[in-house]
């Protein structure tokens, strides 16, 4: 139930016109992915070797976003 909330912040987050709205829609609904797949993601690259060393049963993959920054994720 409280993930269907969420992700109805998200949606109406998602509708204004203003950028800063749409990163908290962003955030909010990376935490509910996170939450629901059991996965780790980091956008910030400097996190990347701690996500790894702790994905030692899971599946790491990294990538980079279309500001050129590297992210990577865990799905254990």
């Amino acid at each position: 139930m409280k993930y269907l909330f969420l992700i109805s912040v998200v949606f109406l987050s998602a509708c204004s016109s203003k950028p800063m709205s749409h990163q908290i829609a962003e955030v909010i609904l990376g935490e509910v992915f996170e939450e629901v797949t059991n996965t780790e993601i980091s956008y910030v690259g400097a996190s990347c070797p701690e996500i790894r060393r702790k994905c030692q049963s899971g599946n790491y993959q990294e990538w980079y976003q279309s500001n050129g920054k590297k992210a990577c994720a865990c799905n254990k």
